[in-house]
């Protein structure tokens, strides 16, 4: 089968690769015009330190469990899956030829890895999409490709608090200025809240 473009759909904090099959069935049903290779990495179990180092599908281990400011992270966990990210992309782009066939979805914690590993990569994608996350300041610091990015967030999310995630996007607006974000009142983290709204905003994003 010749495909259209890539999506490499990122799973969030506690999530493994099936949890991704929810995005698969929403995406398909906006672009039904499109074949799409879905490519789904899984995270690694790891020791979780603010979980008294109980093991959790994660990118990374948090040292701290902020949730209105951003929580401090083991960095080094950070840049291996950034590394890891941008083999995949490499991968998909040997098949392409074209980066901009080549796009990251992330949910939560894997919105973060999303805009981190495109943020960080050498070559403008197709796009960032980002459901629920929020940016690292990490990322922020290693910027090497302004991208084009659509984020969602809702305003009654207290898994990661609103003010603080809307607040790292527009500290990433004014190096990256194609950010769109998606402000939703009355929704939560889970996946199923707000999402028709979503799914319509991103069908609009695509299209154009």
């Amino acid at each position: 089968m010749k495909y259209d473009i890539s999506i490499i759909l990122i799973p969030g904090f506690t999530m493994d690769r099936t949890s991704m099959k929810y995005y698969k069935t929403k995406l398909n049903s906006i672009l039904p015009h499109l074949k799409i290779k879905y490519i789904v990495p899984n995270p690694i179990k790891r020791k979780i330190s603010i979980y008294n180092d109980q093991s959790y599908y994660s990118w990374y281990d948090y040292l701290t469990s902020d949730n209105d400011k951003e929580p401090v992270i083991n960095e080094n966990h950070l840049v291996s899956t950034r590394n890891k990210i941008h083999k995949i992309i490499d991968k998909e782009l040997k098949y392409y030829n074209d980066p901009s066939k080549i796009y990251l979805l992330g949910v939560s914690q894997g919105c973060c890895v999303a805009i981190d590993s495109g943020i960080t990569y050498p070559h403008k994608l197709g796009g960032i999409i980002g459901f629920k996350g929020h940016v690292i300041t990490k990322s922020l610091n290693d910027l090497v490709q302004k991208q084009n990015i659509w984020v969602c967030h809702g305003t009654s999310d207290k898994t990661i608090y609103y003010q603080f995630a809307k607040k790292s996007y527009m500290n990433l607006k004014k190096k990256n200025p194609n950010l769109y974000l998606l402000t939703q009142e009355n929704v939560n983290h889970s996946n199923p809240s707000g999402i028709i709204l979503q799914m319509k905003s991103l069908k609009h994003w695509f299209n154009e």
